[in-house]
């Protein structure tokens, strides 16, 4: 059991690994990562310190870098298993965000025939996977079926641990219309609507932003490089001891084609993906 001293210094990890839904307790998520960070930096230790003992340092004693280089094994094990959580919560929003104006209307549909709330998540629930929110409502009739508690508390507390800030302030909005005895299937429609409108809008300025990238694109990854390769190649080919800088141009013109030019499409690449809007 880790000692209360260690997890206290991970607060901030607890509510994201509830947000994430990972299945896994916080206690035991805090001492995996010190075992897996403590082990990789004894491995890399081990591994590396033999290695260094036969070579010949002159200001350095051989096991700084053995220790050095444990010591940042070990701290990079626990910043990815930090930022494992948060990636995780990342695309579960982005998924849940992406398809609250179906589930939004999905809900409204149903609460208009007359069924009531409990019953509405309940189908929700059926289909939870296709829109990313599986794991919410599958928490909150778990806590109304097996915890016995109220439909609104159980809301309420899905709100809390949802990785969306959206879904979450749509059962805010469920649990205070139910209180006010308004409408709920009016509610319901205009949220749905109020999403269709944002979607719409994040896909037209996604548009605008892929017109820059493209105009980008073509002059940094068509045009320039097309003029470079003409010009190394020329100077390749009239030869006389032509540099650029210190180097042979056809040196640079293989840098260019075979590093340069895929490293920045790769870029492009990743940007245009971080842009996309989430489906």
């Amino acid at each position: 059991m880790m000692p209360p001293s260690i997890v206290s210094k991970f607060g901030g990890l607890e509510k994201t690994l509830g947000k994430a839904s990972m299945g896994i307790a916080f206690r035991v998520y805090v001492g995996l990562m010190m075992f897996v960070s403590l082990v990789a930096g004894i491995a890399i230790f081990a591994v590396s310190y033999p290695l260094f003992l036969n070579a010949n340092f002159q200001i350095l004693n051989p096991i700084v870098f053995p220790v050095v280089g444990g010591l940042l094994v070990a701290l990079s094990s626990i910043g990815v298993f930090h930022l494992y959580p948060r990636f995780e919560v990342y695309t579960r929003a982005g998924k849940i965000d992406a398809n609250l104006p179906t589930i939004a209307n999905f809900m409204a549909v149903l609460a208009s025939s007359g069924m009531p709330a409990e019953s509405v998540f309940r189908s929700l629930g059926r289909v939870g996977d296709e829109f990313g929110v599986s794991k919410e409502v599958g928490g909150i009739m778990r806590d109304i079926q097996l915890m016995g508690l109220d439909l609104h508390v159980s809301l309420k507390k899905a709100a809390e641990k949802s990785p969306s800030k959206g879904f979450a302030k749509l059962l805010d909005g469920i649990v205070t219309t139910s209180h006010m005895g308004g409408d709920l299937a009016l509610y319901l429609r205009e949220e749905s609507e109020k999403y269709k409108r944002e979607r719409m809008l994040n896909v037209k300025h996604f548009v605008d932003n892929l017109g820059l990238v493209a105009e980008t694109y073509i002059t940094f990854m068509v045009a320039g490089p097309l003029m470079l390769i003409i010009m190394l190649s020329v100077m390749s080919f009239i030869g006389g001891g032509i540099t650029v800088g210190s180097m042979d141009p056809m040196d640079l013109l293989n840098l260019l084609t075979f590093v340069f030019l895929p490293a920045g499409v790769g870029i492009m690449i990743l940007i245009v993906d971080g842009m996309n809007p989430q489906r």
